[in-house]
């Protein structure tokens, strides 16, 4: 913010705002929070307005499925809106194309020091910050002891292991890897392999590590240990297939125990939450969600002072009360909410847990250049070697090609 006053000695710690000048209006875009969280939001909004004599803030909700589409439609029509919640990828196709304003030069290092490194780096592009981090989330690996009464897997090799006693004995498989989203990445970093060369100009992956993880993959669904609508189907059939009793280890978010819970009492009384499986080395994977300010704004400086007010940490950690989500700063994690619970309390472990992986943890897959190309040419290639259409040396050469091709590195 031009704003440089200390908001953590300020507004995030609950002092006094300046008074702005009369008459100016903020819009705030936010994606399925009403109207659950209806009260909330308008209080955020009260307490600002509050704070800023003279400022009104206005708050539109959107579907998931339309953000993006408004937004850009929005920005065209130069009437875009002030400050916008949205998640890192979509937030660094904008940008590419210099639509959002940078937080670098509205927040001090002082104030930007708030926030989680891992989170605040969560949201830069070719080494430009495009927005603030807001909430977290990050994947638990939640195990039915029913079916895996053995030692825990602490890798994905370890649970490979495991997988054919568990289908002889139990008549269960294994696991479910979600080849939607950016899960197949995140498992590729997970598992060991570098996402990006040494110039972040090509595929990191092409190599021993690479060829590991297709085989994992291959492994699984060539000798009948994952169920076979795998490559068809993502994360949603996973957790589905885990509540039925039909899957012992899904990689999930605490925010789904709760689904859980009021579905299938029996599984949820089963269930074991343990980290990430990961390689030796590697940090846990988190995910962040973040506030945006287009450079369309006709109040950036007020935006950021906004946007800097709902990410404060006690606005965050009352957040995190209410909704199973992490808060993206330091001081947040002071509260007791976040230490270990009971050990009755599975959804207590699971937020506990979860702190741990954000506090240490990383983004496992930061924003790329034509990262929906790179991540659907990674899937497809990945799925044909599980329906044995290409070979592994093969697909990952394919992989490497297109991926030099979609970075578009200069020689």
């Amino acid at each position: 913010m031009a704003l440089r006053l200390s908001l953590s000695a300020g507004l995030a710690a609950g002092g006094s705002a300046m008074a702005a000048p009369p008459a100016r209006r903020l819009e705030f875009w936010t994606m399925q929070l009403s109207p659950h969280l209806d009260d909330y939001v308008l209080g955020l909004i009260q307490r600002f307005e509050g704070l800023n004599p003279g400022v009104t803030v206005k708050w539109v909700d959107l579907p998931w499925a339309e953000t993006e589409r408004k937004l850009l439609g929005a920005i065209a029509a130069r009437s875009s809106p002030d400050v916008v919640n949205l998640n890192p990828q979509f937030s660094a196709k904008l940008a590419e194309f210099g639509a959002l304003a940078d937080p670098e030069e509205h927040l001090s290092p002082g104030e930007r020091a708030d926030y989680l490194p891992a989170a605040w780096e969560a949201n830069r592009l070719a080494g430009r910050c495009f927005a603030l981090p807001w909430y977290l989330s990050t994947n638990l690996t939640l195990i039915n002891k029913r079916l895996l009464d053995g030692k825990l897997p602490v890798s994905h090799l370890d649970l490979l292991a495991a997988a054919p006693s568990i289908k002889r004995q139990r008549g269960a498989f294994a696991y479910f890897p979600a080849l939607d989203g950016s899960s197949p990445l995140e498992t590729l970093v997970a598992m060991g392999a570098d996402l990006l060369d040494a110039r972040a100009c090509g595929a990191g992956f092409i190599n021993s590590r690479g060829a590991e993880v297709f085989d994992f993959y291959r492994r699984l669904y060539a000798e009948g240990l994952t169920p076979r609508n795998v490559v068809s189907e993502g994360h949603r059939k996973a957790v589905e297939m885990f509540l039925s009793g039909h899957v012992a280890v899904v990689s999930s978010g605490m925010q789904f125990l709760s689904f859980i819970r009021n579905n299938n009492p029996q599984v949820y009384r089963d269930i074991v939450a343990a980290p990430q499986m990961r390689a030796a080395g590697r940090k846990p994977g988190i995910a962040a969600m973040n506030l945006t300010v287009p450079a369309a704004s006709r109040n950036r400086d007020l935006a950021f002072r906004f946007a800097r007010f709902v990410t404060a940490p006690e606005q965050q950690l009352a957040f995190a009360r209410r909704v199973p989500v992490l808060p993206s700063t330091r001081a947040s994690y002071a509260d007791p909410l976040f230490t270990a619970a009971d050990a009755s309390d599975l959804l207590g472990q699971a937020r506990a847990l979860s702190a741990q992986h954000v506090q240490a943890g990383e983004v496992q897959v930061p924003p790329l250049r034509n990262y929906n190309k790179l991540r659907s040419n990674y899937a497809r290639n990945l799925q044909a070697v599980m329906l044995g259409r290409k070979g592994r040396d093969e697909a990952l050469a394919d992989v490497g090609r297109q991926w030099s091709q979609l970075l578009g590195c200069q020689a």
